[in-house]
């Protein structure tokens, strides 16, 4: 009997640390192997798009609309997967609760000498968005370092900088690094993370699918950075605001 190939799988950066750790659990419990594509949540349907051999994706709901309205995921496969705030993360171990109130989070970015962020990400918009809704871009844009995907959290632990500002699912799982403040949903600067499956999904794909977004996974995926959120009404699923671009 010819064994399975590997399920293509496409993570955004945003779940990578996430994925590190819930893929090896499926591996462990199915022998199922992976070939995993790490790609910003803007370039996924780009990356798809170009050709890529893909079995399932995971990027913000929009993109996720997107793909399937070009006919390259399958009608139907969009699930939701998880919510994650943004976060501030900083080197070391918490001494304390994570800061919530917005003018301490402000206080929080005021303080910061250096501030990486993912520069092209869907975070970077949303840290922006953040920084203008909290009064305080003015006076930290000038301290702000856009970054490529997975930099700033290599940053921060390399004592480059002193603040990342990064999904809650790029922050939990990373040992060395801690999130000093994390923002409230009511903001508007959370991350959206839904799947699809390509339209040649093998069965073993479908089945992961399956196994992420089972109810077994939510305690997991709360401690690794991220809650479970319902779809609005199909078809109607809202792009994230952009913010303005840096002056």
């Amino acid at each position: 009997m010819i064994a399975p190939g590997p399920i293509g799988f496409i993570v955004p950066v945003a779940l990578a640390q996430v994925m590190d750790q819930l893929v090896p659990a499926f591996t462990r419990a199915t022998g199922h192997r992976f070939t995993v594509v790490h790609r910003l949540n803007p370039e996924v349907p780009d990356h798809i798009a170009g050709g890529a051999a893909w079995d399932i994706a995971l990027t913000n709901p929009w993109h996720v609309e997107e793909i399937i309205a070009a006919g390259r995921a399958a009608s139907g496969s969009h699930r939701p997967f998880g919510r994650s705030p943004l976060a501030l993360a900083l080197r070391g171990a918490a001494d304390g609760p994570a800061l919530s109130a917005d003018e301490d989070i402000a206080g929080a970015l005021l303080a910061a000498e250096r501030i990486a962020i993912t520069g092209t990400g869907t975070s970077g918009g949303k840290f922006r968005t953040l920084a203008r809704a909290l009064g305080v871009w003015q006076d930290i844009g000038h301290r702000v370092l856009p970054m490529a995907g997975g930099y700033p959290m290599k940053a921060l632990l390399a004592g480059e900088v002193d603040m990342a500002a990064l999904p809650l699912t790029n922050i939990a799982p990373v040992p060395g690094a801690f999130a000093t403040a994390v923002c409230r949903y009511g903001l508007g600067v959370h991350i959206d993370l839904s799947l699809c499956l390509s339209t040649t999904a093998s069965c073993a794909a479908r089945d992961f699918a399956a196994w992420l977004v089972a109810p077994a996974r939510d305690a997991r995926l709360e401690q690794l950075g991220a809650n479970r959120f319902q779809l609005p009404v199909p078809g109607v699923i809202p792009r994230a605001a952009e913010a303005p671009p840096d002056p």
